[in-house]
């Protein structure tokens, strides 16, 4: 017991000294040594609203058994392989607390997380385990190979939300948040496109039109020329199409949206989805059309001057000449203009 007590007091100190705040890689905890590791992406959670780190310290509570990081690690793998689990998942746990700087307090944490994701089930904690590895022992583990596991862990999760009489205990935006976290950590990734692409639909499953336009426009950007690219072009102009029929009366929106369509169109004139996005635009033109024709009728009264009306119809007709009021405009024009001249005539 002394030895043990000694071996406690001396790995307290230990844990204190290492404990100590590391250089942060953005988006990555303490991860220094993150090949990947990047700072912000549109349409994803602010840095700020993501906890730090924090390394776990020693308890005399947590399955301490041995009085060395060696035998600990021995005596855990040994509960595990005879599936006395819950022995194992504390005795990994507290050798990484209790001595976290031997070499096997990353092989500990690491066989902690395949415990918690293979034997345990137990997805939400594996993939914290695996964020704990990345963060403190990034040196120690395939950093690739680890961060594609915790893609893995998400697509399960999203794959096999927890309900009860109906109602998901696995929210959308924690979902959303562990894809980000993913990409952050690995946007060079063969799957970053496709996990860009959930997160994006996560964020319409939350309402967020706005923040998922943002995140299909990174796609296109990031990933050009890939089929996640091609993919986000039309779903960014549905995004886009959901926000122009909510807001049919802002101008400046429609426009833009139109613009985009447009743009899109011309990027993919071979879209499987073209016809679709082709009627989009038309029913744009319409909502543009009326209103601009409101305008028009509205400068066409006794209290404005001809010269006004005169200047709102030439622009409908110039902005909308296939309008089914566009052949109505041109006839005011005409009008407009012999009465102009036959007042001139009178001076």
């Amino acid at each position: 017991m002394k030895r043990l007590a000694l071996a406690t007091a001396a790995a307290m100190l230990a844990a204190a000294v290492w404990a100590a705040p590391g250089a942060r890689v953005p988006g990555t905890g303490m991860g220094g040594a993150s090949p990947f590791a990047t700072d912000h992406y549109p349409g994803f959670e602010d840095l700020d609203a993501f906890d730090k780190p924090e390394r776990r310290t020693p308890s005399w509570f947590l399955g301490l058994e041995k009085d060395n990081a060696a035998d600990q690690f021995a005596w855990a793998k040994r509960m595990e392989a005879e599936g006395s689990l819950r022995a194992a998942r504390r005795g990994y746990d507290a050798l990484v607390r209790q001595w976290p700087a031997s070499p096997e307090a990353p092989q500990a944490q690491l066989a902690l997380a395949r415990l918690w994701e293979t034997k345990l089930q137990e997805y939400d904690e594996a993939f914290d385990a695996y964020d704990y590895l990345l963060d403190f022992y990034p040196r120690a583990c395939d950093y690739a190979e680890i961060v594609a596991e915790q893609y893995k862990i998400v697509n399960l999760l999203a794959k096999n939300k927890r309900t009860w009489f109906g109602l998901s205990f696995t929210s959308t935006r924690s979902l959303r948040r562990k894809y980000e976290h993913v990409v952050r950590r690995a946007p060079g990734a063969e799957y970053a496109a496709d996990a860009f692409l959930k997160i994006a639909d996560l964020r319409e499953q939350d309402s967020d039109w706005e923040e998922a336009v943002k995140v299909y426009g990174a796609v296109q950007s990031r990933y050009d020329g890939t089929v996640q690219a091609r993919t986000a072009a039309y779903l960014e102009a549905a995004a886009r199409m959901h926000l122009a029929r909510r807001l049919a009366y802002n101008n400046p929106r429609l426009k833009d949206t139109r613009g985009y369509l447009k743009l899109a169109l011309q990027r993919y004139p071979d879209h499987e989805r073209a016809e679709e996005m082709k009627g989009w635009i038309g029913e744009i033109d319409t909502w543009l059309s009326e209103e601009d024709w409101k305008s028009a009728r509205f400068y066409d009264t006794r209290q404005r001057t001809r010269h006004a009306a005169l200047s709102a119809y030439e622009k409908f007709v110039k902005e909308h000449p296939d309008s089914a009021h566009a052949d109505e405009a041109r006839a005011r024009i005409d009008e407009i203009n012999a009465a102009r001249g036959a007042a001139a005539e009178r001076k």
